[in-house]
């Protein structure tokens, strides 16, 4: 017998005009009806909630036998979900949480997207779990303590985040990329319903023949994002935006849609400043461009003062002190009409290879195609040859190997003595308060990577990729940016097609032609002959970004002064820090990068405290 909804979303929700809802779930009775605080789908026993944008829906459509074209994103996912259960959940494709209670089963399910494009935060509250998208939803239930987290604030000032669950405050936690958290029987459990590396099993490395289809998944991830409204491509000189300006254009075309805008900073400085390659890009794909220079966009007052207001009102401190800047040029673009942006973010994490893969060289003796890696490495980064060796055969090569050997030998006692020095790494005016102290070298261990992974230093370094707090937290500020003004930002190559396909790719494909990024650089060279994209390397912000900090510096300095806050926290030694900050601001170099997190914290736990 095939079911009919009972009762249906009015409208199918494939829009993301509010994210003002908090959706609660007994930990008792999960299967049983939740009161209205968000629409909800209904097939058979089966209840859901979806928000965001769902992709493939034709496709869903198809497979799940519906014969209404314009049935709700949620009602699809519970035909989808009674067809297969929950392996229907990793199948899906979009930006998006879904929520499913199955009144059979006494179950609920709450997922976040396979990469956690969208965001999903939870707190437990006695007798049930409340979720939302945005965490300030969850602060503003009764009941619901605001105190701030002090372990992982302080551990954040260490560059060290070892739950990537937690977030700033104590209560609220995150659901993370590709997990879904499950109710059932008066338990809240979470565990993976995505996976394109499986820990379990070895990696199943693409042939060559199929390492050729690469053109053909990036298209299918463009596509998804051309399907939402007129759009935008971030475009810097770098290739990872340019690979995704050239298909989005192409694409575009092909659809019979408009092509994407394209949406460029020109930054004053020649280290950074890439505008040549920005210009000529867009014309040669035909494209309307915003070319906003850096001072224009900032208008009449300075980056990091703007950047510390932004970050008082987040929910977390402000992760890219650019954000200013792309806020403007963002709302040019809205004001025009375009309500999605592309971006070539992820082209980092998943077209380079890692250093690391020098280790698994090291390993298998093939001394051969270690050369051959350090000389991709070498005509790929503008870094002293001396500086790249020391990195790829030492600290990416036997480092790990010894330490291999010693955790095999001498595993406690290297781990004891593991922790003792990533403490002692940690500045001194840190956690002056000895409780505090004591929480943060028990949560110390939970930051070592593994000494012996069961596939090898590389795909090791892949899956942080997907684990690590830092790319949850970049996706969670963006949504939390830019929804003001309307902008949607979607990366084709965080697509999870995409990130499965290049998983997969072996690094010799990877890094095809001799450099790094190898499977779209040569591409593009042939799609662009006069910009020498083949010898392109990467272009870095570090010297135009310490000199801002520098021009800042007295009004940075008078602001925080002796770190009130953070003091009062017992998160740093006040004075210590001061010291350290007014220190660091004398003069432009690497020493001042590390003043900014600490400036930042401050402002922000003044705002929150």
């Amino acid at each position: 017998m095939t079911n009919q909804p009972t009762s249906a979303v009015a409208e199918p929700l494939r829009t993301e005009a509010t994210d003002e809802w908090v959706l609660p779930v007994s930990l008792t009775e999960p299967g049983r009806l939740v009161p209205g605080f968000v629409p909800w789908a209904e097939w058979g026993p089966l209840r859901g909630f979806f928000y965001g944008l769902l992709f493939d829906r034709e496709d869903l459509i198809r497979r799940t036998n519906c014969d209404r074209p314009d049935c709700s994103d949620a009602e699809l996912v519970l035909r989808a979900y009674e067809r297969i259960g929950e392996r229907a959940l990793p199948g899906l494709r979009g930006r998006f949480v879904v929520a499913i209670v199955d009144r059979l089963r006494d179950t609920a399910i709450v997922a976040r997207d396979p990469l956690g494009t969208h965001p999903l935060f939870y707190v437990e509250t006695g007798s049930s779990v409340l979720f939302a998208a945005r965490l300030q939803q969850l602060l503003e239930k009764p009941g619901v303590s605001r105190a701030l987290n002090r372990a992982a604030l302080a551990d954040d000032l260490c560059s060290r985040w070892p739950d990537p669950q937690e977030t700033f405050f104590e209560a609220v936690r995150r659901v993370p990329p590709g997990w879904r958290a499950v109710i059932s029987g008066g338990r809240l459990r979470l565990n993976r319903h995505w996976d394109p590396m499986p820990e379990d099993r070895p990696v199943r490395w693409l042939t060559n023949e199929q390492t050729e289809r690469f053109d053909e998944v990036l298209d299918r991830a463009v596509d998804r994002c051309l399907g939402n409204g007129p759009t935008g491509i971030l475009l810097s000189g770098g290739l990872d935006s340019i690979s995704v300006g050239a298909v989005a254009t192409d694409r575009a075309r092909r659809i019979g849609k408009n092509p994407p805008w394209a949406l460029s900073i020109a930054f004053p400085d020649p280290t950074c400043d890439e505008r040549q390659r920005q210009v000529a890009v867009a014309r040669d794909l035909g494209l309307r461009q915003h070319l906003v220079e850096f001072d224009e966009a900032l208008g009449s007052r300075p980056l990091f003062e703007q950047a510390l207001e932004l970050s008082q009102g987040l929910t977390a401190p402000l992760l890219n002190a650019w954000q200013p800047v792309y806020l403007a040029l963002a709302g040019r673009a809205r004001l025009d009409g375009l309500p999605i942006i592309l971006t070539g973010q992820g082209g980092d994490e998943w077209l380079a290879v890692t250093p690391l893969l020098s280790a698994d060289l090291l390993r298998r003796g093939e001394l051969f195609e270690l050369a051959q890696f350090f000389g991709n490495l070498r005509r790929s980064h503008t870094l002293p040859t001396l500086a790249l060796a020391r990195n790829a055969l030492w600290r990416s090569g036997l480092r790990p190997l010894v330490g291999l050997v010693l955790h095999r030998l001498i595993p406690e006692a290297l781990k004891a003595k593991r922790i003792e020095r990533l403490l002692a790494r940690d500045p001194s005016w840190v956690a002056p308060d000895e409780e505090l102290r004591a929480i943060r070298r028990l949560r110390a261990e939970g930051a070592l990577t593994c000494l012996d992974p069961p596939h090898g230093f590389y795909l090791r370094e892949l899956r942080t990729c997907l684990d690590h707090t830092l790319p949850s937290w970049e996706f969670e500020e963006q949504h939390e940016v830019f929804r003001r003004i309307g902008i949607r930002f979607l990366h084709p190559f965080w697509d999870p097609d995409v990130v499965e396909f290049l998983s997969r790719t072996p690094p010799r494909v990877l890094n095809g032609g001799g450099r790094t990024k190898g499977m779209v650089r040569q591409t593009l060279a042939r799609r662009f002959p006069g910009l020498a994209l083949e010898r392109q390397r990467k272009v870095r912000t570090t010297s135009f970004y310490q000199s801002l900090l520098f021009r800042e510096r007295q009004a940075l300095s008078d602001a925080v002064g002796d770190f009130p806050a953070l003091s009062s926290l017992g998160i740093v030694d006040g004075r210590a820090a001061g010291a350290f900050v007014r220190k660091a601001l004398k003069q432009p170099s690497h020493q001042i990068n590390h003043s900014w997190p600490l400036i930042n914290l401050e402002m922000w736990s003044r705002a929150h405290g």
